[in-house]
């Protein structure tokens, strides 16, 4: 009898190892953790984190020294502060940095590890929650169910379970139990429903329900090991149509996910990048001052899903609106406003020239035909009131795996983020230690340093 898919995937984790990781797929790890931590520290001094201080005021335990969260409340914390700003990784779905590593620093607080275990688990959790994540199909183009938290509680179990160092049949049962409460599939409300909200993707409670899915198997608990297989399976649970199983478990081991997995330019949507870089650069060429601009004229011909509410809203209420409105996006990149939590500044939601500019914008579908090529293209045209017309196409993103950011841009990425929270120089000593983390013996200083500067531990 062959094995089930969460055994499977459980004899995957307990057998990975830091050894036998490429060079390649242990310096994108790296990157991954770097990218995750500075969207962490970039959301420190917006008002959700102020709400989750005042929510987790009651949750500590004494420890030795400082006060610790329970593990699974920290990766609940931390995999919500990551995506607060919509800036996080992107894979083909989802932000699987968001809960992985949420999901490792929050283990790593209550166990000694080396760096290399640090990004070995990292690696682990990943691989496991991209998988799952991209054998599931969805075979209309508007989803009737869809959450990347769903499935991206895998990725948090599996990097738990790692750095718990739990056997194949533990991990095995650790997944089973993942899946059996994972969180709803909710984002056709909470994104694109009629007001997005800061529930977002339940991130924080994938986060949190993996981490417990790990402690709770290295206790004893069992999960349906075959809660993946047949018409009643995780899939049908996710919103999903169908499963591509042979996806989800082969080349484990040989073929890496984190591979595919890129970096945002932009505080918004992954589907609006394109939008955004292609206005963005249509400005620059046009070498005018989009803040004193007049009776000009902006067109962008995006995928169908940017034409539509709410991605195609104008003067967004709130920061969680202001994510998912291309015109938002659009006015912040032309006006030459920073990413990052600039972006949502009351100042700026309400600022009458970049509301004059999201006005002016003409959203036009591109043609299904297009779509299935170049997903996400996206161009732009600007008339100007001296007759000149310029046009700028977007096939792919700054960001993307196929079209990588520079690692001396990511690098500017984190010390923008961070050094408004921890300062320049603690920001350049973090940057020095995560790039040197394969040979830290001890990843603790890493992780006091990120729970310290969240200011109330863990």
């Amino acid at each position: 009898m062959p094995p089930s898919i969460t055994q499977t995937i459980g004899e995957y984790i307990g057998e990975e190892s830091f050894s036998r990781l490429p060079p390649e797929v242990i310096h994108k790890s790296k990157l991954c953790i770097m990218d995750s931590i500075g969207c962490l520290f970039g959301a420190r001094n917006l008002p959700v984190s102020r709400m989750m201080d005042s929510f987790l005021t009651d949750n500590y335990a004494a420890g030795p020294g400082v006060r610790l969260l329970d593990p699974g409340m920290s990766a609940f914390r931390k995999a919500s502060l990551i995506n607060a700003l919509d800036f996080d990784d992107i894979y083909e779905k989802g932000h699987p940095g968001a809960t992985v590593i949420a999901a490792a620093l929050s283990m790593t607080a209550h166990r000694e590890c080396s760096g290399a275990d640090f990004l070995e688990a990292v690696v682990v959790g990943y691989e496991v929650s991209c998988r799952v994540g991209i054998s599931l199909l969805h075979r209309t183009p508007r989803k009737t169910l869809h959450g990347h938290g769903t499935w991206q509680t895998f990725g948090a179990t599996a990097a738990a379970a790692k750095l718990m160092r739990l056997d194949a049949g533990q991990a095995a049962q650790a997944i089973a139990i993942a899946a059996a409460n994972a969180p709803v599939a909710s984002v056709m409300k909470t994104v694109y429903g009629k007001a997005p909200s800061m529930a977002k993707n339940n991130f924080g409670a994938a986060a949190q329900t993996g981490v417990n899915a790990a402690r709770l198997a290295a206790a004893g608990f069992e999960g349906p090991l075959d809660i993946f297989e047949g018409q009643t399976g995780f899939w049908r649970m996710a919103g999903a149509d169908d499963c591509d199983f042979g996806r989800l478990t082969r080349s484990f081991g040989s073929i890496y996910e984190i591979s595919k997995v890129g970096f945002k330019p932009f505080s918004c949507c992954r589907l609006i990048q394109n939008s955004v870089q292609a206005c963005r650069d249509v400005f620059t060429m046009a070498g005018i001052d989009a803040a004193a601009s007049e009776r000009i004229k902006l067109g962008v011909t995006a995928p169908p899903i940017v034409c539509e509410p709410p991605f195609s809203t104008v003067r967004p209420k709130d920061m969680w609106a202001a994510q998912f409105s291309a015109p938002h996006a659009i006015a912040m990149a032309v006006l030459g406003v920073e990413p990052g939590p600039d972006w949502f500044a009351e100042d700026w939601l309400r600022h009458d020239i970049a509301g004059s500019l999201q006005d002016i914008i003409e959203f036009m579908p591109r043609s299904a035909r297009d779509l299935f090529r170049e997903p996400h293209a996206a161009s732009a045209c600007l008339h100007l009131h001296d007759g000149r017309v310029l046009e700028k196409y977007v096939p792919l993103a700054d960001g993307e795996a196929a079209n990588p950011m520079q690692e001396s841009a990511l690098e500017t990425k984190f010390l923008r983020l961070a050094s408004p929270t921890v300062g320049d120089k603690a920001s350049l000593e973090l940057l020095d230690r995560l790039q040197n983390l394969k040979s830290a013996t001890s990843v603790q200083p890493l992780v006091r340093f990120v729970s310290g500067s969240m200011s109330t531990a863990a």
